[in-house]
C-alpha cells in the first residue's frame, strides 16, 4: 500500500511538499503496475493510468518547485507512457459499454453487434496486451530514475536568512485561482455536444483542477466537495468523449468492410452507432445542466474563494515568542534527503 502523506504537507515548503506528493503518486503507480499482469484485475490498467495522470499533473503544476529533479526528458517520458496506454484503455471501455447494450439489440441487430465485438476483441488481443507489457517495462526503468531524482532537494540560502519560503498551501492557492480562470475560459468556448474537441479540452482543465485540490481535500471538507463536483463533470465529459471515439472506431471498421463477404451487419452497426450518439448527447446534457449556467459559476466562485484562503500567508509570530533556530547559515547549501517515511533529513554543506 502507498505510504501516507505527512499530516502537515500543506504547511511544508512548496519544493519539499511537491516532491513528497510526486513520490506518493509513484507509490500508487507502483502498486497498480504490480497488478497489470493479472488478467482478472479489470481495474489495474485504469489505476495505473490514473496514477500517471496524477504525477504528470503534479509535475506540470509544480514545475518550478521540481526544477533540478524533473528534466524535460523525464516529463516527455511520462507523457509517452500515458499516451501508450490510450488505445488499450479505449478498447476496454468500449467492450464494457457494448456488454451493457446487448439487451437492447433485436435479433436483426445481433450479427452486426457481435461482429463489432469480435473486431474489438481482436484489437485488444493484438495491441492492448502487448502495449501494456511494454509500458510496464518502460515504467520500471523510468521509476528508478524518478525516485532517485525526487528523493533529494537542494536549497541555496542567499539573501535574507529570515525570509520564509512559500508553503505548499500558499502555492496551491495561487495555482487554484489560475486554473479556475483557465477552466472558465474553456467552458465559455464549448459550442455544444458536437464540439467534441473543445469538450475534451475542458475535461482536461477540470481534471487538472481536481488533481490540484485533491491533497487539500484530505484536511478540508470544502475542497473535498469541490473535488467531487469536478470528478462528476470529468466523468460526464469522459463518457461523451468515449462514445465519440467508439463512433469513430465503427466508421473505421466500416471503411474496410466488404459488404458481400459480411452480409447483414448494417442493422447492428447502425443500432450501436445510434446508441452511442444518444449516450454522448445524454452525458453532455447532464454536464451542461450543471456547468453552463449559474450553478457552474457558483462552483467556480467557491473554488476561487478557497484559493484566496489558501494563498493568504500565515499570521506573523507574536513578539517575544521564540522561533526555532535556523538549520544553517546564509550562503550554505542544504541537501534535503526525502525519506520513504515521508520525513526529511537535512545536512549543511559548504557552498
Amino acid at each position: 500500500m502507498p505510504g501516507r502523506l505527512p499530516y502537515d504537507l500543506l504547511d511544508r515548503s512548496a519544493p519539499e511538499a511537491s516532491r513528497l506528493l510526486a513520490l506518493h503518486y509513484l507509490d500508487q503507480i507502483g502498486e497498480a503496475r504490480a497488478r497489470l499482469g493479472d488478467e482478472l484485475d479489470q481495474e489495474a490498467l485504469h489505476d495505473f493510468r490514473v496514477g500517471l495522470r496524477r504525477i504528470r499533473s503534479a509535475v506540470r503544476a509544480y514545475r518550478g518547485e521540481l526544477a533540478g529533479s524533473i528534466s524535460g526528458t523525464m516529463r516527455r517520458r511520462l507523457r509517452d507512457l500515458a499516451r501508450a496506454t490510450n488505445d488499450g484503455r479505449d478498447v476496454e471501455v468500449q467492450l464494457v459499454w457494448l456488454a451493457s447494450q446487448v439487451e437492447v439489440m433485436t435479433e436483426r441487430d445481433l450479427a452486426g453487434f457481435f461482429w463489432l465485438v469480435g473486431r474489438l476483441e481482436d484489437r485488444k488481443q493484438k495491441t492492448h496486451d502487448r502495449a501494456v507489457a511494454d509500458v510496464a517495462h518502460r515504467y520500471d526503468k523510468a521509476a528508478v530514475k524518478l525516485r532517485k531524482a525526487l528523493a533529494v532537494l537542494r536549497i541555496d540560502l542567499q539573501v535574507d536568512q529570515g525570509q520564509r519560503p512559500r508553503s505548499f498551501r500558499e502555492l496551491t492557492g495561487v495555482l487554484a485561482r489560475h486554473h479556475v480562470g483557465v477552466l472558465r475560459d474553456e467552458l465559455g468556448r464549448i459550442q455544444g455536444s458536437s464540439d467534441v474537441a473543445q469538450a475534451h479540452r475542458t475535461r482536461i482543465s477540470l481534471k487538472r483542477l481536481r488533481y490540484l485540490l485533491e491533497p487539500i481535500a484530505r484536511r478540508n471538507r470544502r475542497a473535498g466537495a469541490l473535488v467531487r463536483r469536478f470528478k462528476e463533470a470529468q466523468d460526464l465529459l469522459g463518457e461523451h468523449h468515449d462514445m465519440h471515439v467508439l463512433a469513430a472506431a465503427i466508421a473505421s471498421f466500416r471503411d474496410g468492410l466488404v459488404a458481400s463477404r459480411f452480409p447483414g451487419l448494417e442493422s447492428g452497426l447502425d443500432k450501436v452507432g445510434r446508441q452511442a450518439d444518444e449516450a454522448a448527447a445524454a452525458a453532455f446534457e447532464r454536464f451542461e445542466s450543471v456547468w453552463v449556467g449559474e450553478l457552474g459559476n457558483r462552483i467556480l466562485a467557491r473554488t476561487e474563494e478557497l484559493g484566496r484562503a489558501l494563498e493568504a500567508p500565515p499570521a506573523p509570530p507574536e513578539p517575544g515568542v521564540p522561533q526555532p533556530p535556523s538549520v544553517a547559515s546564509v550562503g550554505d547549501v542544504l541537501q534535503v534527503d526525502i525519506q520513504p517515511s515521508m520525513e526529511t533529513e537535512i545536512s549543511a554543506h559548504s557552498p
